[in-house]
């Protein structure tokens, strides 16, 4: 799957010559993704233990199962730091204050948990780190760890019985949707394992805002893309509205190519 991603993000950037400059540093990513993701071995999951979290409607992986992977952190946390810094040089005292924080014995794996438990802005607050800054980078590192993780979890989750705002499996926020043929259906895709779950079409995923003066969508102008703006608590979705393209799209390359749709709903004073 990963270099399936990583072909289709490097077909579509080439036919969007404006977009290939702005996409240039995800490519890279994904492709180092891609090359971890293909020799991780599959977690074991206890098929109880997973029934037994959803029941009670937490995530299936808990944050310290991924001391499975923990070994292997390091050097791919180096490597996503490195892409980082040669497309980024503006990022370059942010980047190295936090490889100095996680060069420390402990906090790189600390960090991780933190990440899964929603609590990285305390790491942020204690280290005096850049909280966005923490979060692109540990989430590039993590991805496809999660991601293992998602396909290990998939066949034990009724994903229709599972209509939170986050994933069952890791506890992610969304950070794209889309609207499934041929009703519209909407889905949420994981912004940390790629997992897709469906998800009430009306209600703001962030804040359960169901209000329709207060929860609206800007389409694209060819009508293949919805950008939902919440005035409740000023989160943004982006969504596809998949009815509107011929053929599948994959959702992880969706969320890179609409990078322009982010800076439109940040210039308008929503933010992730």
């Amino acid at each position: 799957m990963g270099a399936e991603l990583v072909e289709e993000l490097r077909r579509r950037s080439a036919d969007q010559p404006g977009l290939a400059a702005m996409t240039a540093m995800y490519q890279d990513l994904l492709s180092l993704e891609s090359s971890m993701e293909q020799d991780l071995p599959l977690p074991t999951v206890a098929r109880e233990d997973v029934g037994a979290r959803l029941s009670r409607r937490v995530p299936a992986l808990a944050p310290e199962d991924v001391r499975e992977y923990a070994p292997l952190f390091r050097q791919h946390w180096d490597q996503v730091c490195a892409i980082t810094l040669r497309h980024r040089a503006d990022l370059s005292s942010g980047v190295e204050e936090i490889r100095a924080w996680a060069g420390v014995d402990g906090n790189l794996e600390r960090m991780a948990e933190q990440y899964l438990r929603g609590e990285l802005d305390l790491i942020s607050q204690e280290a005096g780190l850049d909280l966005s800054l923490l979060q692109f980078l540990i989430n590039h590192t993590l991805h496809p760890f999660l991601r293992r993780y998602a396909q290990a979890l998939a066949p034990f989750i009724d994903r229709e019985s599972w209509y939170q705002p986050y994933c069952p499996v890791c506890g992610g926020e969304p950070d794209f949707a889309v609207l499934s043929k041929p009703h519209g259906a909407r889905r949420l895709l994981c912004s940390r394992c790629d997992f897709e779950w469906p998800y009430r079409r009306t209600s703001c995923p962030f804040c359960g805002c169901e209000d329709p003066e207060q929860y609206q969508y800007v389409p694209s102008d060819d009508n293949i893309y919805r950008l939902y703006l919440c005035d409740h608590c000023h989160r943004y979705l982006k969504t596809l509205d998949e009815r509107e393209v011929l053929g599948e799209r994959l959702l992880p390359v969706e969320r890179i190519v609409t990078l322009p749709m982010d800076m439109a709903a940040h210039q308008a004073g929503y933010g992730e």
